[in-house]
């Protein structure tokens, strides 16, 4: 009963299968995001990652190949990716999402420091560490 009941939660949690995702932007939060082991446990696997370096196009980081942003849509489709993490300056970061959107994917999650703008057929979560920590002071300043 465990199993079926387990089984039927990651399901519903759309967990149940292995999701490919790209990694937009491999600065510093980009490469951290490739070292952390926790997203293939979940059943999440950054396949590709992008940038516009000529330094990083072309290597290897983590066993991720980094492309350049111009080949999005190209590897998208080749390697069938649902998912997309926009690590990217603010100045940038609008016109990036715009090609992710146009490349098929319509799952964002944004660490970019600005509330962009999506399609409501894609799913976007905005994060923006800033916010977070006040968040966090001000429930800190709460309990005092």
């Amino acid at each position: 009963m465990v199993p079926e009941l387990e089984e039927k939660i990651l399901k519903i949690l759309g967990i149940d299968i292995q999701w490919k995702v790209a990694l937009i932007g491999v600065g510093n939060l980009g490469s951290a995001l490739l070292s952390y082991k926790g997203f293939k446990e979940h059943r999440f696997e950054i396949v590709s990652a992008f940038d516009n370096d000529r330094r990083k196009i072309g290597t290897i980081r983590q066993g991720v190949k980094i492309y350049d942003i111009s080949r999005l849509k190209q590897i998208v489709t080749k390697e069938k990716i649902k998912m997309a993490i926009i690590t990217l300056p603010a100045i940038s970061a609008q016109e990036v999402v715009n090609k992710v959107v146009e490349s098929g994917i319509k799952a964002i999650l944004n660490f970019a420091p600005i509330r962009i703008k999506v399609p409501s057929f894609v799913d976007l979560l905005n994060i923006d560490m800033s916010t977070e920590l006040e968040r966090l002071s001000y429930l800190d300043t709460q309990r005092k």
